[in-house]
Order: structure tokens, then sequence, then C-alpha cells
């Protein structure tokens, strides 16, 4: 949704494109090539790309901002990244807020997330979504909340049953 939104604002541009080094096996011939965004680059490059201009937008004026599947096609270490620059005084000083759903659960840190600004969903036995916070637990001060979570201390786990036997029976 970000992209679409993105490209629905009419930029004054008609074609984005990466620089990129052409280097050869003997290292003496360097060019440079431009990469075509949609076309030639990876879905994580153009993730970035889409979410430049809002994570920008966002953290000046001290927006809310709300990625859903926050981790899908970025690296963890550019998702950590992005986490950080909403954690740091610095680079948001306007207070903006970023909301988003994810399954990366190196992100699950005490490091990056008080307990308050973690919350889980878990479908309960009718179906529906329950939604909760971390803050409900009694949880140490040096608990690992991303292995804690793992081993269904939180709930929020999916059901997987057994996936073998599923598997053996419709083979």
């Amino acid at each position: 949704w970000v992209k679409r939104s993105f490209w629905q604002r009419k930029p004054n541009f008609d074609y984005i494109a990466s620089q990129h080094k052409k280097i050869y096996f003997s290292l003496s011939n360097v060019s440079t090539e431009l990469f075509d965004l949609d076309d030639q680059e990876s879905e994580g490059t153009q993730k970035i790309f889409a979410l430049a201009a809002p994570l920008v937008d966002t953290l000046k004026y001290g927006k809310v901002l709300i990625i859903d599947e926050f981790e899908a096609r970025l690296h963890p270490l550019i998702s950590r990244a992005i986490v950080e620059l909403f954690n740091s005084r610095e680079t948001n000083p306007n207070n903006a807020q970023l909301i988003f759903m994810t399954h990366d659960t190196n992100l699950l840190s005490n490091k990056l997330f008080r307990r308050d600004q973690i919350w889980f969903t878990e479908k309960n036995k009718f179906g529906s979504t329950d939604l909760y916070s971390l803050a409900e637990y009694k949880v140490r001060n040096d608990a690992s909340f991303e292995s804690d979570y793992i081993k269904g201390r939180y709930g929020a786990i999916p059901y997987l049953g057994d996936l073998s036997q599923i598997i053996e029976s419709n083979a």
C-alpha cells in the first residue's frame, strides 16, 4: 500500500533508477550502469524507496505511520535501523510514532522496546482476535522477550498441529 500511495501522488518525475558500479574481471574497466527501480532492483530496495518519503514525513512532522508486515522484504538490520530512528530523540524530535505488525521475532528486544510498546494478537476459541500488551505480564528486566515469546510464555503462538501427519495423509 505504501508503494501504491506513493505513486498515486503523481511525483514530478517519470523514472527512478539507481546507479551501480560495474567492475570487470580485470578490475581496470569500471563503469556505471543505471538500474530501473521496478524492473531491476530487489523487492527490498523497492520497499526502502517506497518507505523513504513516508518515513521522512512522519519523523519530520510528528505523525503516526502504520505498516503491515513491516519486515517483509527487508533485511532484519534495516528493520531494526528504522525502529531505532523512531526511538532516537535526535532523529525523532517531534515524537512521531511507528505502529507495525511483524512476524520478525528479532525485533522483540528490551533494548528496542518497553513492555508497554509490544502488543500481541491471538485467535481465541471463537475465532476472534484478542489484543494484549506485554505489560500485562511480569517480566524480569533482563528477560529475553524473543526467547520467552518463542517458548510460548506470552501466548500469541500459532497452532501448528502435526504438520508431518497432515502432509502424509494428503500424499
